[in-house]
């Protein structure tokens, strides 16, 4: 057959030829140019997969036999459950293309196996591993699974505009009435012009692009970077063009997780957020090797796709995997600007949760609004932090050691440091402070954001709350000993609140903080404590979020979670005063 296919051949331009599967990795014929397996003596190219007499299945005249293996097919949560398909089965194999396609790349059917000889063809060598699809197909892009234009669960159809049908005469095809998937819909066997015999080129991620249109990926950061890349085995390219793949393997992807990633959940994102990063990238893997952390690397296999609500973000599941936190196809470089609570880009294409309360301080709210973060005005950090950190995701018990923080940022309370929950007012004194009480740029009617505080030890790394050396994520010490002589530098509140107003070492004269009038005179009242090596933690709540008294003071009555001080003192009673206090408005088991 090859003697009649040249002289054809020869009737075309050049062009022709490269479009042909002579002497590509398909011609087993015993005078192929490839370098892979071929014949010991067999001429005829066409013959591994063709008949034109006594073909198996008529349909392109197929000649080969069928793989008699037993396959194990993709499957996902976002398939099967979320978008309520049925995962293939051998039924759905038999007859297919891709079926076809597997009679070689099965790694088990022998190359020379065709359909109408006794014996099968000798060849000589064999595929090599990356040509393997093997008999277990879940760790590959899916097949035989239907392309839904819109997408979104049975009882939605079309909510979803990532998934799109090829547009019309595209090389990338879907088959029959249902636009099934097939092996054929990204390779062309007879032209290997594009490499790997896809049917256009992935440049830029074009062919992946014909079907899935991630809303805010051509802005996105990795989408756009130009930063070099050189992927394993691969040429030397840059992020941006490379796109898709740099995350994603079409083939042989990792058996860990579904969603054929590249690697183990953050070991995907650690291919350039590793130690060392992809150079100009953040090194990610650095925070959270750190003694305190999100558990990204402590749990495997429990993060779903899509959790579009709180179903799987409960006690028995809590996780915290990076695309928890972060969509990698739309997020864009740019943390929050301190002194406001909205989304840094860093965050776009997340989602999180609005709380809603009634009048009562220091309760659950009634309700959680979800709220996707489509830009970084309308959006704040508190509600991607609700969404784990909140009656939303564990209801009325939090985890060992955890507190709910939507009761502590109750609009209602009396006091809280102020992340700028919808409807909440500033509890800060009616008589501001001078502004030498802060540190620049923070001031009494500051907005904060989670990060401010939750973030690493080291202004070095990464913003954000991924991993310290400090417990509970803090970017300072927050310990007993705060404020005490010797525990200045380095300490959480001091980050915001002035060391020489409020802490040991503070002239007590100086009364730009909360005054303290004594038989002595006017006094800095934060400076005298301090002299006694009293801490902040003696006065104020550990867990300083918010509390339903005045200036977060803490009585040694309160819940263990908020008491933090040395368990002789502690105070009992405390009169709330708008700026000056004397010693009977404080009552404690061992001071006044």
């Amino acid at each position: 057959m090859k003697t009649f296919l040249l002289p054809l051949l020869l009737l075309f331009p050049q062009t022709a030829l490269a479009a042909s599967v002579l002497n590509s990795k398909h011609d087993l014929s015993a005078d192929s140019g490839t370098s892979g397996p071929r014949a010991v003596s067999e001429q005829d190219t066409c013959v591994f997969c063709h008949s034109v007499h006594q073909p198996s299945r008529v349909e392109s005249l197929w000649g080969r036999k069928d793989s008699a293996e037993a396959f194990t097919f993709y499957s996902s949560n976002y398939l099967n459950n979320y978008l309520g398909m049925a995962a293939p089965t051998m039924a759905d194999l038999q007859g297919s293309r891709s079926k076809l396609c597997l009679s070689c790349h099965d790694g088990v059917t022998a190359l020379g196996s065709v359909y109408n000889l006794a014996q099968p063809i000798a060849v000589q060598g064999s595929l090599t591993a990356a040509s393997v699809i093997g008999t277990d197909l879940s760790n590959d892009h899916p097949v035989l699974y239907d392309v839904k234009p819109g997408a979104g669960p049975p009882t939605q159809p079309g909510t979803n505009p990532e998934i799109v049908l090829p547009p019309a005469g595209d090389r990338v095809k879907v088959y029959g009435d249902s636009k099934r998937v097939e092996c054929t819909s990204c390779h062309d066997p007879h032209d290997d012009q594009n490499g790997k015999f896809l049917v256009k080129s992935n440049a830029g991620a074009a062919l992946c692009l014909t079907c899935h249109q991630k809303a805010g990926w051509s802005a996105s950061a990795h989408a756009t970077s130009n930063r070099a890349y050189t992927p394993p085995g691969g040429a030397a390219t840059t992020v941006a063009e490379y796109s898709c793949r740099s995350c994603h393997k079409a083939h042989g992807a990792s058996s860990a997780q579904a969603y054929i990633l590249n690697g183990a959940e953050e070991a995907t994102c650690y291919g350039c957020h590793g130690n060392p990063p992809l150079t100009g990238a953040k090194n990610i893997k650095s925070s959270l090797s750190k003694a305190y952390k999100h558990p990204t690397e402590a749990k495997t296999g429990v993060h779903k796709n899509p959790e579009a609500d709180a179903s799987n973000l409960g006690n028995a599941t809590r996780h915290g995997e990076c695309w928890d936190c972060h969509n990698p196809h739309q997020a864009k470089a740019g943390t929050h600007a301190a002194g406001s609570n909205a989304i840094g880009q860093v965050l776009l294409g997340q989602w999180g949760v609005e709380p809603s309360y009634g009048t009562t301080p220091f309760t659950q709210p009634s309700s959680y609004a979800r709220q996707t973060f489509t830009n970084t005005t309308s959006f704040k950090e508190y509600q991607l932090c609700f969404k784990c950190h909140s009656s939303y995701a564990f209801g009325v018990t939090p985890p060992t050691g955890l507190t709910d923080q939507a009761v502590e940022f109750n609009k209602n309370n009396a006091s809280y440091h102020n992340l700028g929950v919808a409807g909440a007012l500033s509890k800060a004194r009616t008589a501001p402070p001078k502004t030498t009480s802060y540190v620049s740029p923070w001031g009494y009617q500051s907005v904060m954001a989670c990060a401010d505080c939750h973030a690493s030890d080291s202004d070095a790394d990464p913003r954000g709350a991924h991993g310290s050396t400090n417990a509970r994520i803090l970017r300072g010490q927050w310990t007993s000993n705060t404020g005490r002589s010797g525990y200045v530098t380095g300490h959480l509140c001091f980050k915001c609140h002035q060391a020489n107003v409020y802490g040991a070492g503070a002239a007590e004269s100086n009364t730009d903080a909360t005054a303290f009038s004594g038989s002595s005179g006017s006094k800095n009242l934060h400076a005298v404590h301090a002299s006694k090596s009293y801490a902040c933690m003696d006065c104020h709540a550990k867990v300083p979020h918010g509390l339903n008294r005045a200036r977060l003071i803490v009585y040694r009555s309160d819940p263990a979670a908020y008491r933090g001080g040395v368990a002789t003192r502690g105070i009992n009673s405390w009169t709330a005063n708008p700026r000056s206090y004397q010693e009977s408005n404080c009552t404690t088991s061992s001071c006044h």
